[in-house]
């Protein structure tokens, strides 16, 4: 009977909070903007100029990961909202990959959207090095913190290359825990998880599976304000168009300005870019009338570059939603569904982690919140494994009214990464 471990791959953590303007309101989430301590970055900083090839070849792959993963949450959950952090969940898998063998490792990649045929191996952990240390370069203008944790049982005896490589490949820390007191490793790594989101995850590991080896943590924090901010006096209540038969509430959101806009006739839908300060931007996706299953089918990293080659800058009437709503998702049952078979099973080969004993996932869960105000967006999420408008143009400028069910993808745009990707169809539903 192989022994179980559990393995935390994902805690993703998005802040976006707003920067008080002089002689404009200050809104709620104001007071936040002073961080309480500096997150640490994991040891896998470039030279200045840093050749970004391999960040960028991974980048597609990362991306058409994120969107055939939203399709599968989808499948089951066509009128939920969903957000999710694709880069943190692929980070932790590719890290996982590392001490995978044979056909369990083969159905890593090709469920993490690459084909080895085109990307070599190395490559793509060189792409994550070059990936994880972009985001975590001092910034100050946007702040994204990513990194990894490992957390093994006192008995356990890691193979050193597997070790040295996720510690030098992806930035991971090393802990020596006490599984067989679980209570006292649970508390450990919910202390961990508790200061690096800065208090918004207060409890990642529930209850740890019996047999449990080993933890696996990937987090990712991001704060950063909005370019330009809206304007808390023209916040209004207005309708959100639910379905036919639902109409809710919401806060709308308000601000004329000039934006990267286009209507796709091929999906179907009309897309609004809404850039934040540095290096991130958050693409608003709204389907045409009853066309939301067509666009999220038609999602792909050739729409996105579409999108880039047919943006029109112009000024614009902007209505956004005011939303907090969160996610939990059984990222076993999805990538399961995605091919990947074998890590969850008796077959599972990850040998190169350690050859005694035997391994495999038993659980993984993803959880995940985002709060988008005026002043930009707050988000946290974790994912735990254990192995054992209506568009409108009759004013003199256009108007992109979102009271309807959307989309959002929030990018970094030096490595082209998806960080967060969304989907909110009642923004009243918590």
């Amino acid at each position: 009977m192989k022994a179980l471990i559990s393995l935390s791959l994902l805690l993703s953590v998005l802040q976006v909070h707003c920067h008080h303007v002089p002689g404009h309101p200050k809104d709620s989430g104001g007071h936040r903007d002073k961080m309480i301590f500096e997150l640490p970055h994991p040891p896998v900083q470039e030279e200045q100029g840093q050749n970004l090839t391999y960040a960028h070849e991974i980048a597609p792959s990362n991306t058409n990961f994120a969107f055939r993963f939203h399709k599968h949450i989808a499948l089951g959950q066509a009128a939920k909202n969903i957000f999710f952090s694709p880069v943190s969940i692929s980070s932790a898998f590719a890290a996982l990959s590392l001490g995978a063998k044979s056909e369990t490792q083969s159905q890593i990649y090709k469920g993490l959207a690459f084909n080895l045929s085109e990307t070599e191996e190395h490559k793509i952990h060189k792409g994550f090095h070059q990936l994880i240390s972009v985001l975590n370069e001092p910034n100050n203008k946007a702040l994204i913190s990513t990194g990894n944790a490992l957390f093994i049982d006192e008995p356990l005896k890691i193979l050193p290359k597997f070790l040295e490589d996720v510690k030098t490949l992806y930035g991971a820390e090393a802990f020596s825990s006490n599984f067989q007191n679980s209570s006292a490793a649970k508390t450990q790594i919910n202390d961990y998880v508790l200061a690096k989101t800065h208090g918004k995850i207060p409890n990642a590991v529930g209850e740890l599976n019996r047999g449990t080896v080993m933890v696996l943590l990937n987090y990712i924090f991001f704060k950063a304000h909005w370019k330009f901010r809206f304007n808390t006096d023209f916040t209004k209540e207005e309708d959100f168009f639910v379905d036919a038969d639902t109409t809710v509430k919401v806060n709308l959101m308000y601000r004329n300005g000039y934006y990267n806009f286009l209507h796709d006739e091929e999906l179907s839908c009309s897309v609004v870019e809404i850039p934040y300060k540095g290096d991130v931007t958050a693409l608003f996706i709204l389907p045409d009338e009853g066309k939301m299953k067509q666009v999220e089918d038609g999602l792909s990293m050739e729409f996105l570059d579409r999108c880039k080659r047919s943006f029109i800058y112009e000024e614009m009437h902007l209505y956004l939603p005011k939303i907090s709503i969160s996610g939990s998702y059984d990222v076993q049952d999805i990538l399961q569904r995605m091919g990947v078979t074998d890590v969850f099973s008796d077959a599972a080969d990850l040998s190169g982690i350690t050859r005694e004993p035997s391994l495999k996932v038993s659980k993984a869960i993803h959880k995940a919140v985002v709060d988008i105000h005026e002043g930009g967006t707050e988000a946290a999420g974790v994912t735990v494994i254990e192995f054992s408008p209506q568009f409108e143009s009759d004013a003199p400028n256009p108007i992109f009214k979102v009271n309807r069910p959307y989309m959002f993808l929030i990018m970094e745009k030096k490595t082209r990464s998806a960080l967060f990707l969304g989907k909110i169809v009642n923004p009243n539903e918590k």
